[in-house]
């Protein structure tokens, strides 16, 4: 089993609109998006640099990205997930970015459970921080 984060250019794009959309990710989500194929293309057109997509043998199984220049976002399908590859993503895209938070709803146990390993801080019920180093 390889795993390998890469650059999320143009042919990603949908990957990431699909799985964001995908109805068992959906909740783990603060929001229900939907998201157009033109806006895909416009938000990735100016954002696509903020966000990796995971590859398991060379196929896409999930993402991680940057909102609003320091807010986390990741998903992974949900055939894989539970396997390890959102730990993965994290421990390799955050050392890139000097400080980030996540917003992970309560309900949202696996995601938790994910910040909390990698040594975020719960600062309000709801948001959870890298401290500095």
């Amino acid at each position: 089993m390889e795993l390998k984060l890469v650059d999320c250019t143009r042919s990603y794009w949908d990957f990431v609109s699909i799985l964001r959309m995908h109805p068992e990710n959906q909740e783990g989500f603060f929001t229900y998006a939907y998201i157009s194929p033109d806006d895909q293309i416009k938000y990735m057109e100016t954002n696509w640099d903020k966000y990796k997509i995971c590859l398991l043998d060379g196929e896409p199984v999930g993402y991680v990205g940057l909102l609003n220049g320091k807010e986390i976002t990741y998903c992974v399908h949900p055939r894989y997930k539970g396997k390890g590859i959102g730990t993965f993503m994290l421990k390799e895209f955050i050392p890139k970015w000097h400080s980030v938070e996540a917003l992970v709803k309560p309900e949202n146990i696996a995601s938790q459970k994910v910040f909390e390993k990698l040594g975020f801080e719960k600062r309000i019920y709801y948001i959870w921080t890298k401290p500095k180093k």
